[in-house]
């Protein structure tokens, strides 16, 4: 009964035109602005300490983000729509995207919350139709819901896979060419990072997609998908980082390589700070004092 409620749901927002579904999401980002003010303070001064910005800037930045967040979310009940000869307007960096296409090496692809993440399955099964394609997400603990988001996103043909199994589900499909896409820029447990600079921070990066990526060595490309404020978007692909030439300890080249993909994402968010999660406590967890 429940997916049942959230399926007839989908469906009316699946209908919704951009420009509609847009509206929504300023209107939901700015009840959320004045519903929750310890968040609306804690990106303020996310913001501010961050960019080094002044607190005027940084709170017309996250007002903007809360918006655009929301956008961000649901954009899943449009991301079997997504096409990307109607929607990217401007590649950034064409000739990266044709090195991407001329690569034979199994392929991340290190994203992150910024932009129409949730458009990617979609950019994917465009632009790399003959690989089978993989996104790793955390499951939801609702399973209605988890069901539901994973047949949206599934919805061109990508498979969604679990972080959690993602080394035996992922490893071997990389590893016979396939594509997996992780998004890269989220707080994570001290067991499972690599503390890195980040944004004037240290910050706990996910080591998983870089162990992943070395085991299968694959070339690892930051991709990013931006919306222009015109209805369309500006596709970032930045140069690979191939794994299989790095040399080193394990350790080493797994810190290389979570280092290279957050590196990106820094270089997007200066871009475009009003498009990141700013809302999230992505400087959450600490390095372990001694």
């Amino acid at each position: 009964m429940q997916y049942a409620l959230m399926r007839f749901l989908a469906s009316i927002l699946y209908r919704l035109p951009w420009k509609v579904l847009r509206a929504l999401a300023g209107f939901m980002g700015g009840v959320f602005w004045y519903a929750a003010p310890s968040r609306r303070a804690e990106a303020i001064q996310a913001i501010e300490k961050h960019l080094k910005v002044s607190h005027e800037e940084a709170a017309h930045i996250a007002r903007q983000s809360f918006a655009e967040n929301f956008l961000s979310f649901l954009e899943i009940f449009h991301a079997g729509k997504f096409f990307t000869n109607q929607s990217v307007q401007v590649v950034h960096t064409p000739e990266n995207k044709a090195v991407l296409l001329a690569d034979t090496a199994p392929i991340v692809i290190a994203t992150a919350h910024i932009g129409s993440w949730e458009m990617m399955p979609g950019l994917a099964a465009d632009i790399l139709p003959a690989r089978e394609s993989m996104v790793v997400v955390r499951g939801q603990k609702n399973r209605s819901l988890n069901r539901l988001m994973a047949e949206l996103r599934g919805a061109r043909g990508m498979l969604m896979v679990d972080h959690r199994k993602a080394s035996d589900i992922v490893l071997p499909k990389l590893r016979a060419g396939g594509v997996a896409a992780f998004l890269v820029d989220h707080n994570t447990k001290r067991k499972e990072a690599v503390f890195l600079p980040f944004l004037e921070d240290i910050a706990a990066v996910n080591m998983g997609p870089a162990s992943l990526a070395l085991r299968a060595k694959a070339a690892v490309y930051p991709v990013f998908l931006i919306r222009d404020g015109k209805g369309g978007h500006i596709l970032y692909l930045f140069p690979p980082l191939h794994t299989a030439t790095l040399e080193g300890s394990i350790k080493e080249r797994v810190q290389a390589i979570a280092a290279f993909y957050t590196d990106a994402v820094a270089e997007i968010v200066r871009r475009h700070p009003e498009q990141w999660f700013w809302m999230h406590r992505r400087w959450k967890t600490r390095e372990k004092k001694e």
